[in-house]
């Protein structure tokens, strides 16, 4: 015969194991969904993927972009915050995410060596200019400047 005492912790036990499973599961979807919200913010907002614009009578900036470089991330700042404004009606800005199909084959249909670059296209699609690397705001806004003509 059990005493009270004993009575107690075998009732004790016995919804603690029930509960731990719930409580990883749970764990587990928190955690699942935190990883996504971080990897959804890290994308770019408010640029287009379609490259069919390309060769479509309009200056075209593509920024090859990988979220987890700091020199690509800059660019896409400094284009969002100032020049996507300054050049409206003039340039339409793209990006070719690394991490999207049609990113992919855009860096291998046009060549593209590096995960920062910049990328001009003519109003007839002519690849202009290729540029490489982080680049002040000055520095592109020479590079759009020069490339078009405006």
């Amino acid at each position: 015969m059990q005493t009270p005492n004993q009575n107690k912790s075998a009732d004790t036990a016995t919804p603690l194991t029930a509960k731990r499973p719930i409580w990883t599961k749970l764990l587990t979807v928190i955690i699942l969904l935190g990883v996504a919200i971080i990897f959804i913010t890290l994308l770019p907002r408010g640029f287009s993927h379609d490259f069919t614009q390309i060769g479509k009578g309009e200056n075209i900036v593509v920024m090859v972009h990988n979220p987890h470089l700091v020199d690509s991330g800059n660019n896409m700042g400094v284009i969002s915050a100032t020049l996507r404004e300054e050049y409206k009606g003039r340039v339409t800005f793209l990006v070719a995410d690394l991490f999207v199909q049609d990113g992919v084959e855009f860096i291998k249909k046009y060549e593209i060596d590096n995960a920062t670059a910049l990328v001009l296209f003519s109003p007839s699609g002519e690849k202009i200019k290729v540029v490489y690397g982080q680049q002040s705001i000055e520095a592109m806004r020479k590079i759009i400047t020069e490339g078009f003509h405006i």
